[in-house]
This record gives structure tokens, sequence and C-alpha cells, in this order.
């Protein structure tokens, strides 16, 4: 999918289901498949980046990269950084309540409880 499609509006929907960040990866400027979406999207969220800002939410929590299809090193990179940013950020203040990680709910499935209790 072209970074171009990604619009304000799903951004906005995540963080306001409480995602505590959003990475938007895209074709480099001037290689995209599609003719100029991330050009775009380039401003796109140059202005989610101070809207964010304005409702004070971290510009931080928005991420955008330039990344080719073929750059597999940097894409790991990039998400590794942003998580470990996130990770500082700590959670949204918009999160309402806290996540239970999958493996919190696999474990609880996978409690045995006593018999006759």
């Amino acid at each position: 999918m072209c970074s171009g499609r990604v619009s304000p509006h799903f951004i906005l929907k995540a963080f306001q289901e409480g995602a505590d960040g959003v990475f938007v990866a895209g074709c480099h400027i001037g290689s995209c498949h599609y003719g100029k979406g991330n050009y775009m999207t380039a401003k796109r969220v140059a202005v989610m980046k101070d809207l964010l800002g304005f409702i004070g939410i971290s510009p931080k929590r928005l991420r955008l990269e330039w990344i080719a299809t073929s750059e597999s090193n940097k894409f790991a990179n990039a998400v590794s950084d942003f998580t470990q940013e996130i990770t500082r950020l700590g959670p949204s203040p918009l999160r309402k309540t806290p996540r239970k990680m999958k493996t919190d709910k696999v474990m609880e499935a996978a409690t045995v409880q006593p018999l006759g209790k």
C-alpha cells in the first residue's frame, strides 16, 4: 500500500483507540510507485505532528520513515528505535485502561484451578 493512502483519520483513530505510537513507512521521496504519494504523506505527517502537539500528545509518538523494500535492516532498526522511544514516553495519555499482553491472556487460560474450589 502506498503511504499516500494513510489518511490523517487513520492516525487520529489509532491514537483515539489508545495506541502509544504510530509508525508510517513509505518509499523514498522521488521513488513513489504511484507518483507523488510520499509527498502527500510528508505534508500530512507534518500537519499531524503539529495537531498532536496542539492537543497535548507528544509529536514523537508519530514517526515517518522513508524505507525502500530492499532496506530490511533499515526497517528493523527504525522500528526498534521507535519502540524504544515509545517505551521512554510511556503509555499514551489517551489510553483508557492498561493493556494486557497477549501472553497474559494465554497464561490466564493455561492456569489450572484445583478441583473442588
